[in-house]
């Protein structure tokens, strides 16, 4: 009787070591995840700040260079965003998704204002289009005009290629500058567009009406 408390004693002692060294195992994986995440950001955010140094110093000699690596750029965050999405809507806006969501309209925020440098100090002919759009608290009118505005874009956009440089951006990201666009183009209603940081049409809005701005 006493070697079967012994041997039950130890067995308990290894089962609970084991669990031990499991728990142990799953925190270093979930902090190794964490820091994986946090330094593919800081990455992707340092590029983009890196990218619109060099443009600003770089940009008039090397102006091609520039236009392909910011046209590179866009695409790659593309894809995350495109990634992201799908993810917000099956987690239903999720606090981490929600943060990836964040950095990405940060990065399409930096993209904006890269084509915008690029533009000015190049003399190219290009034609920015940023769409603002809510996604949270949204009325069914607004989640539909919402989706038919994107169509409309990626339309647009589809016809000039790299004639048209399409920024999408989250209005209600709760980003300070996020915010300070909204207020400096007295956006009120969405989804709205901005044109060449000169045309604000807000609502829904025709191709038609969107093209004979574009005009590609």
């Amino acid at each position: 009787m006493k070697r079967i408390f012994i041997q039950a004693g130890i067995l308990t002692l290894f089962v609970f070591l084991i669990g031990i060294m499991i728990g142990v195992w799953l925190d270093n994986f979930r902090l190794a995840s964490i820091s994986n995440s946090l330094s593919e950001s800081d990455i992707n955010s340092y590029d983009a700040r890196l990218l619109n140094s060099y443009i600003g110093t770089f940009g008039k000699n090397y102006c091609n260079v520039a236009l392909e690596q910011n046209l590179e750029y866009n695409n790659k965050i593309y894809e995350d965003g495109k990634n992201i999405e799908s993810r917000l809507t099956a987690s239903s806006f999720s606090s981490n998704t929600m943060q990836e969501w964040r950095r990405y309209t940060l990065l399409q925020t930096q993209f904006w204002l890269n084509s915008i440098e690029l533009k000015d100090n190049c003399n190219f002919t290009y034609h920015t289009v940023v769409h603002l759009f809510r996604l949270q608290n949204t009325t069914t009118t607004e989640e539909v005009d919402n989706k038919v505005q994107s169509n409309i874009l990626l339309s647009l956009k589809e016809k000039c290629g790299n004639k048209m440089m399409l920024i999408p951006i989250t209005a209600d990201s709760n980003l300070v500058t996020v915010g300070a666009i909204s207020k400096q183009f007295n956006v009120t209603e969405y989804p709205a567009i901005i044109i060449d940081e000169s045309h604000v049409f807000q609502g829904l809005t025709a191709k038609d009406k969107l093209n004979s701005v574009i005009q590609c």
